[in-house]
């Protein structure tokens, strides 16, 4: 019986620290894409075999191994039945990484330089959203046990599982607006006023929606808003900002934007009422033309002034756009932040009465 007991807690770890690596590898994932689209506007010389792909592929790995121990594990009858969805996503998603490599290859071979939306890349990137999801469910469903009250533990797990899905599903948003998908061969470039709306609406929708997660996932208690929100504004500082030389002077206002984060995360702290879940709400969808910078420029630029987004005037447009397009977008970034928050509430709702079913029946 000790025997029994023993073995399926193995079990249960080796499952839990693949879908550990699934997300780790995904934030990998991300990370490169990133940079990949960095050189990109930096007319950087390209090939497949660059080294943004060799971060992202490096990642598609460290995911494909994580995703490995997931499978062995999930003959296991008790794993199974407990997390077939994060299991299920898990599969599609890696079944779509490994599939966009060598698509990418020949892609790239037979019409040189790609454009964001290119279909191996659109398929790379549902495979990221897929596998990051899958992860971040598992991970969150079965951390108390792994982690008990550890605070510092229950914080990196939270960044893990959140940062990558949060990542991936920005790549996707960010597909479907910015007019990066042009090449001598295809245009999948969206059209710019749809470009515009649709960022308007998503960004501030997901940042709330991702930093709710954090707060939700955890109790509601303090800092888990402060560390994810950071976290993903130094990935991005590091990976869209860092790159390229001309916005060095602008990484002072960018970390900026954490300050209105950690803010909210005490006014939570201090009171859980309905008025300040809204106003924080409110604050975490203004801040989708401040979180995005500098890629939301090309944006809004399409249907502002339509210049040439150079990287070396891509901070000035920015900058002169905040009076011309950020009244016009604040409200529904307002709106949206409530959205997302309340979306996020109904889902963990929702996740919470699956679990007790499933533990009565």
């Amino acid at each position: 019986m000790n025997y029994s007991q023993n073995d399926s807690a193995k079990n249960y770890r080796m499952f839990f620290l693949g879908n550990i690596l699934v997300s780790t590898g995904i934030l990998i994932v991300t990370t490169g894409g990133s940079w990949d689209i960095s050189n990109h506007l930096l007319n950087r010389p390209e090939t497949f075999f660059a080294p943004p792909h060799a971060v992202l592929y490096s990642g598609v790995a460290v995911a494909l191994f994580g995703a490995t121990l997931v499978m062995l594990k999930m003959s296991v009858k008790e794993i199974k039945s407990e997390n077939q969805l994060s299991i299920k996503l898990i599969l599609v998603g890696i079944a779509l990484l490994l599939g966009a490599g060598p698509f990418d290859f020949l892609w790239h071979s037979s019409f040189g330089l790609d454009g964001l939306l290119s279909p191996p890349h659109l398929a790379l990137i549902c495979g990221m959203v897929f596998s990051s999801i899958g992860s971040f469910i598992s991970i969150a469903k079965n951390s108390a046990v792994f982690v008990r009250n550890s605070y510092m533990s229950k914080n990196i797990l939270t960044v893990l599982s959140i940062i990558p899905v949060w990542l991936s599903v920005t790549g996707l948003f960010f597909s479907f607006s910015l007019p990066f998908s042009q090449t001598d061969y295809f245009d999948f470039n969206p059209d710019p006023v749809f470009g515009a709306i649709f960022a308007t609406i998503a960004f501030p929708f997901l940042i709330s929606l991702m930093l709710y997660m954090a707060y939700l996932v955890n109790d509601g208690k303090f800092g888990f808003i402060s560390t994810t929100g950071a976290t993903l504004v130094v990935i991005n500082m590091m990976t869209s900002i860092i790159p390229n030389p001309w916005l060095h002077p602008t990484v002072p206002f960018y970390l900026f934007t954490i300050i209105p984060i950690v803010l909210c995360d005490l006014v939570l702290m201090i009171s859980k009422n309905k008025m300040r879940t809204y106003l924080a709400a409110g604050i975490f969808g203004m801040l989708g033309y401040f979180v995005y910078y500098p890629l939301i420029t090309h944006v809004y630029n399409k249907i502002d002034t339509n210049q040439i987004v150079s990287a070396s005037v891509t901070s000035k447009i920015y900058f002169d756009m905040v009076l011309s397009v950020y009244p016009l977008i604040v409200v529904p970034c307002i709106v949206m932040g409530l959205v997302g928050a309340l979306v996020c509430h109904r889902m963990i709702n929702s996740i919470m009465r699956h679990e007790i079913s499933s533990q009565l029946s």
